[in-house]
């Protein structure tokens, strides 16, 4: 059985007032995030370092449809998800086609 993990990260430019967030999904297949510091099951506040992170809230899901529920619920205008997949083939994770808003559906993009 494969292992897989959906990773929501969800940044903002912190540079700019009321700049817009950018959310993004990378699909762990066979292989662990590098980090655990996201919460399981659910979106939180990102835990603040040293640094000062554009990374606001973070969440890892068992299922895509999970991922997309809590980002809805939270962000109930977004519109565009960049997404990633890194498999254990992988050095770095690959971008795959954005997912699009249309209606109440989730759809691939070009």
């Amino acid at each position: 059985m494969a292992y897989q993990v959906f990773r929501v990260e969800i940044t903002r430019d912190e540079t700019r007032d009321g700049g817009p967030v950018g959310i993004e999904i990378t699909a762990y297949v066979d292989r662990m995030p590098e980090t655990n510091e996201a919460t399981i099951g659910r979106l939180s506040r990102a835990s603040r370092g040293v640094w000062n992170s554009r990374l606001q809230y973070t969440g890892d899901f068992d299922t895509l449809a999970q991922a997309l529920a809590a980002i809805t619920a939270a962000y109930p205008e977004t519109d565009h998800i960049r997404c990633y997949e890194y498999s254990v083939d992988n050095e770095f994770p690959v971008e795959v086609a954005p997912l699009l808003r249309s209606g109440e559906k989730w759809l691939p993009g070009a």
